[in-house]
């Protein structure tokens, strides 16, 4: 049977010594169409991805979701059953929909499936939930006394508030804020088109991915290799158009049939979504003052880099180096210190003196604290020092002007320190 993937041949080496021998691995294809009992169907991936759920590539697709927990399968809603739930410790949801690709027909349908899960579920509450999972089954008889209370289920892999998780839970619901994964056995090309589906869902914060997963037998070692591989990734789109029609309100899609459109849709990832969050309990106001500034970046060739407790300011010019002109945490505080050790390797320490003055001249009474190594320097406030603050930085444009033009003057010097060696 032909696959037609991107895959090459698997190869088994016994070593890397001269005389060692090589053998292809036979690639496992998930059957649908087989009795009941064939030993690899969709029952069987779901069942994979509960034991093993690392087995989802989500560091590739959104961080929030590194540390997954299996919660169930066949999670009853209202159109259907979502073959796998898995939630994090901060109470994010990752949706699973595990299927066996055959045509463009059945790609398209379960897509559109999966996002009609995401939009009944954004209408239920903690205790709609609950009420779900109660009602699913263990995945193995063996299972059957397996705890179904989704507190305690997630909170087994690590203390969390109950409170907190209960609320974070709910909130997530009501947004429609999930990570949708599809995976499948055999995806085909053309998968990006589907993303015509997304605009019936606007106004929700989901990402979806699609994951093809390849499995592999070692027959002589009685062993299995898998191999998942993202096919395709959709991020948040915060923009959409929102009606009032009797007193109700409805959230539709933009009407040119576009992901953004000109008007200028932001796009957001659920990670970057949950570090704004955290900063805005500490400065309420600061979101459209960091987009700003984080938009100015772009000039300059620097990219924020988003996790869910800091926000790297990276650039990464043509020479291969990379560099972290800022470490942002979610409480506000603007660390330089991985910079001042890129320059110090670099010859470049007095131009990072230079970069934190002009960011220190930026905020009325700031200065440069120095440090016994100059290379740990940074910009403080003051008797007692204190780490000036994102906020302070980029309060209003001539400050956020005035960050970009350091960090372009820092830029300016590196590649001329490139262009010397």
């Amino acid at each position: 049977m032909s696959t037609n993937t991107q895959y090459g041949h698997t190869l088994f080496l016994d070593s890397f010594q001269a005389n060692s021998s090589a053998r292809k691995l036979d690639r496992i294809h998930f059957s649908k169409s087989e009795p009941a009992n064939a030993p690899y169907d969709e029952a069987w991936l779901q069942k994979l991805i509960m034991r093993h759920p690392s087995l989802l590539p989500v560091d590739q697709i959104d961080l929030a979701f590194t540390t997954l927990v299996p919660v169930c399968v066949e999670l009853p809603v209202r159109s259907g059953f979502l073959d796998n739930l898995l939630v994090t410790p901060a109470a994010d949801l990752a949706l699973i929909e595990c299927k066996l690709w055959r045509n463009p027909e059945a790609r398209r349908i379960v897509v559109a499936q999966i996002l009609e899960y995401a939009s009944t579920m954004s209408y239920w509450t903690y205790e709609s939930l609950q009420k779900a999972i109660n009602l699913t089954k263990p995945i193995d008889p063996s299972d059957g006394e397996a705890e179904r209370n989704l507190y305690k289920v997630v909170s087994a892999k690590g203390e969390i508030d109950e409170a907190s998780f209960h609320d974070a839970v709910s909130r997530n619901l009501k947004r429609g804020r999930f990570l949708l994964i599809i995976v499948g056995d055999g995806i085909r090309e053309g998968v990006e088109s589907m993303a015509q589906f997304l605009q019936q869902y606007a106004g929700f914060h989901f990402t979806l991915a699609l994951v093809e997963l390849a499995l592999f037998e070692v027959e002589k070692d009685k062993a299995y290799i898998a191999q998942p591989r993202v096919l395709a990734k959709t991020i948040n789109i915060e923009r959409a158009i929102v009606t009032l029609k009797d007193g109700q309100m409805a959230i539709q899609p933009p009407t040119t049939g576009q992901i953004v459109d000109s008007s200028g849709g932001r796009r957001t990832t659920i990670t970057q979504e949950r570090y704004v969050e955290e900063l805005e309990k500490a400065y309420p106001d600061i979101s459209t003052r960091l987009s700003a500034f984080t938009d100015s970046l772009a000039d300059c060739n620097v990219v924020p880099e988003y996790g869910t407790d800091c926000l790297i300011l990276r650039w990464r010019p043509d020479n291969g180096k990379s560099w972290n002109f800022a470490s942002i945490s979610s409480k506000g505080w603007v660390w330089t210190d991985l910079l001042g050790q890129q320059a110090k390797v670099a010859g470049l320490q007095e131009n990072h003196k230079q970069y934190l003055r002009t960011l220190a001249s930026l905020v009325p009474g700031a200065y440069v604290r120095e440090t016994p190594k100059d290379a740990g320097w940074y910009v403080a406030k003051g008797v007692k020092p204190q780490i000036v603050t994102v906020y302070e930085l980029v309060a209003v444009q001539a400050r956020r002007d005035g960050w970009v033009e350091a960090i372009k003057t820092f830029q300016a010097a590196a590649m001329r320190e490139t262009q010397d060696e």
